[in-house]
């Protein structure tokens, strides 16, 4: 059996009627339903409101011109429904996403399912860049002067295979002065002063959410759940303990939160914590839920939270012991250079790590907030020499131009130029030098390398070993 379904002007490209799968998914507004040509599917409210089709019409006028880039980290309106079977009922049409795309909550509620989707061959770098995809969704939202009422992870779905997300909730936007909210959010995710003060979302809320949404897709728990009872009453103590009390888990200076096995390595039973991180996650972490959890101007934008996501990508080492991948320690003593998964020690020959310079004046570089782990084979992209350029998608095609090299006679690493393009060196001990295609350079610490001309410089700060 199957539901027909006919759709108002504009119709945007869509036929004027779609038929529907019976069966539908429940929601808390409505129902979901899927066409039969597997493209699209059809949300059907429950209740009709005076001013619900206005609201649609507004969100699907906002994001009538995404980008593809832009428009495949959400799922707005395309069309509204006239009628449902012939009888009028409120709702709209929306591509549909893939069934392979599971619901966020079902992947990142607890370190058990983490460690059932590490044993089919999952790593931490796929929930890396789904929480970057799930940033790039509200940075959509944001560059089109929305807020969000309701970020969560029941309104995201996850391809964790290819580490993709997308936002399912686009019509739950806000727009200061032209779209109320409808709903005040989930709590847990929820900005503290919604609950305290009945501050209305925004994006300065959003920035909120997605920090707890990102921890939460990251460490596999809610860095703010509350561990203590704040009142006999258990909803006071719920909107004690995420709102006006609200502590980040990991907070140096209060160990309310704090849980047991906080930093033991998960595959023993413990608590990943958000020091084994990159230093940019920490620094973005800090910012949000130490600094900005009840200072809203202080919290980071979603823009620094894509940087640090990014920047991410590229300083995953994977572990000798349990093939898991994570973030290098390069920031401690080799001896404490552990797996957080496991708990191995890294095993030499460990990575170099190469911190990036930018041209700011002509002549003039300074060094950005990124570095390299490099492995021997591990490729040196294009688009890691190119100015104001984050790592894409995906590096599928992507140019190589150079590679790493580990020379175990000597053992010390050598960077090869595969490019076209000549780059310079300058070390502290030796002239500057030309570095051709197919030659090499040793990379000896405080070595600089430019990658030819309007290119990044690269800087070895650590030569591994």
């Amino acid at each position: 059996m199957t539901h027909v379904v006919t759709l108002l002007p504009p119709l945007n490209g869509l036929p004027q009627s779609v038929q529907v799968e019976s069966d539908a998914v429940s929601g808390g507004e409505g129902e979901v339903y899927f066409s039969t040509d597997g493209r699209h599917a059809v949300k059907a409210f429950y209740h009709a409101n005076p001013n619900l089709e206005q609201h649609l019409r507004y969100i699907m006028a906002l994001f009538a011109d995404l980008p593809e880039d832009q428009k495949r980290f959400i799922v707005p309106p395309l069309a509204l429904i006239e009628t449902f079977d012939g009888t009028p009922r409120p709702g709209f049409i929306m591509r549909r996403v893939p069934p392979r795309y599971r619901k966020a909550v079902d992947l990142i509620l607890t370190p058990r399912q983490a460690a059932e989707q590490f044993a089919r061959g999952i790593t931490w770098g796929s929930y890396l860049l789904a929480a970057r995809s799930m940033a790039h969704a509200i940075g959509v939202l944001h560059s089109k002067g929305c807020a969000h009422t309701d970020i969560h992870y029941e309104n995201f779905v996850v391809d964790i295979d290819e580490g993709d997300a997308v936002m399912m909730e686009a019509d739950g936007v806000v727009v200061s002065g032209f779209i109320k909210p409808r709903v005040k959010g989930l709590v847990g995710f929820m900005a503290p002063e919604i609950l305290t003060k009945g501050a209305v979302p925004s994006k300065i809320t959003d920035r909120h959410s997605l920090a707890v949404l990102v921890l939460h897709m990251l460490l596999f728990r809610n860095p703010l759940q509350p561990l203590i009872e704040l009142s006999d009453d258990q909803a006071e103590s719920v909107r004690l303990g995420w709102g006006e009390q609200a502590l980040f888990s990991d907070d140096p200076q209060d160990r309310r939160n704090r849980p047991t096995y906080l930093d033991v390595p998960l595959f023993e039973g413990g608590v990943l914590g958000y020091r084994m991180l990159s230093p940019q996650l920490r620094h973005v972490t800090e910012g949000a839920l130490i600094a900005g959890l009840h200072d809203p101007p202080r919290r980071p934008s979603v823009h620094d939270w894509l940087e640090a996501l990014s920047a991410t990508l590229d300083q995953l080492w994977g572990c000798n012991e349990c093939q898991q991948v994570f973030p290098y320690p390069y920031w401690k003593s080799p001896p404490m250079r552990a797996c957080p998964f496991c708990g191995e020690q890294t095993r030499p020959p460990r990575p170099v790590v190469l911190s990036m310079w930018e041209e700011r004046l002509a002549g003039s570089f300074a060094p950005i907030d990124r570095a390299l782990v490099l492995g021997n084979g591990s490729p040196i992209y294009a688009d890691m020499a190119e100015p104001h350029c984050l790592p894409p998608r995906t590096r599928r095609g992507v140019p190589i131009i150079g590679h790493t090299v580990w020379d175990e006679k000597r053992r010390a690493y050598r960077l090869v130029n595969n490019s076209d393009c000549t780059w310079t060196t300058v070390q502290s001990t030796a002239t500057p030098a030309k570095v051709g295609g197919n030659q090499s350079i040793d990379l000896q610490p405080k070595t600089m390398i430019r990658l030819g001309s309007g290119k990044r410089i690269l800087e070895v700060i650590d030569g591994g070993g």
